[in-house]
């Protein structure tokens, strides 16, 4: 199908609910899917991906792919759309790549709690050929996206997949250099005030915390990286993504035993915590 055809029917069919900004965007996924099509197959796409895209029903899930700084991921009503935040995230870790080799050794074992797709571990993996990964999820379906995900970077054979609930642990791996995760930490009855298409297609189990309490995980992992301290030999660098309102809150949780500070992110917003522990011996 030829161009100006595709951009008139994402215009006429969206121009109600949608801006020309957001129309235009949509055709950077739209247009290379329908233009090697014949008319007939791309006038059946057109209309079911506008019909997709009225329902709120997000880009990335409607193509099953984000990008991800060079990474092209699936993702699925199983797992989260990689934010930007995220990213940014990935990016403050590689920026300290040579502090924990310097420490830890080249081969840095890396734990991320709540990986949904993967993006966080498989964006490391693919700049770092020597770390490892351990990548941990309460959902089956979000493990069965990060493995196909993780067989297309190339990355399978160093990243171990495991269906768990971290909220269980009493313990974490000693050999783990690298504790990273973004947690659910919005509580349910914030829910009000967050975006139909987020609300309605994206996965309640990773956006929701449990007990409506939006530090428990950040609780958890401040609470087994205190009790790993007195047998490690070596530092353990946490990377956290948290919860902007309750940036101080979070810190609280790690300062009194770890080296400890909050990043903001590019909006200047208070959005990652980092944090160094020191083995007690």
């Amino acid at each position: 199908m030829e161009l100006q055809p595709i951009k008139h029917f994402l215009q006429e069919s969206l121009s109600a609910q949608f801006s020309a900004d957001e129309i235009q965007a949509f055709g950077f996924w739209v247009i290379p899917h329908c233009e090697n099509l014949s008319d007939e197959v791309a006038q059946h796409e057109l209309q079911r991906i506008c019909k997709d895209l009225l329902d709120h029903i997000p880009i990335q899930y409607i193509f099953e792919a984000a990008f991800f700084g060079p990474l092209t991921l699936k993702v699925t009503s199983a797992t989260l759309i990689p934010r930007p935040e995220t990213e940014e995230l990935c990016y403050l870790i590689q920026q300290q790549k040579e502090a924990m080799e310097t420490t830890n050794g080249k081969t840095i074992t890396g734990m991320d709690i709540g990986t949904g797709s993967g993006c966080i571990p498989l964006y490391l993996l693919h700049h770092n050929n020597d770390w490892r990964f351990a990548a941990v999820d309460v959902s089956d379906d979000a493990l069965d996206v990060a493995a196909e995900n993780a067989f297309h970077v190339g990355v399978q054979n160093r990243i171990q997949l495991q269906c768990n609930d971290f909220l269980t642990w009493s313990q974490l791996p000693q050999e783990v250099d690298l504790l990273v995760s973004n947690p659910p930490y919005v509580k349910l009855d914030e829910a009000q005030h967050m975006d139909e298409r987020v609300l309605k297609h994206e996965p309640h189990l990773a956006l929701f915390t449990p007990e409506n309490d939006p530090l428990i995980f950040y609780r958890q992992i401040s609470t087994l990286a205190q009790q790993s301290s007195a047998e490690r030999t070596k530092p353990l660098y946490i990377w956290l993504e948290i919860n902007q309102y309750l940036a101080e809150e979070t810190l609280a949780l790690f300062s009194a035993f770890a080296k400890a500070e909050v990043i903001n992110d590019l909006s200047n917003n208070p959005r990652f915590l980092h944090a160094m522990v020191l083995p007690k011996g």
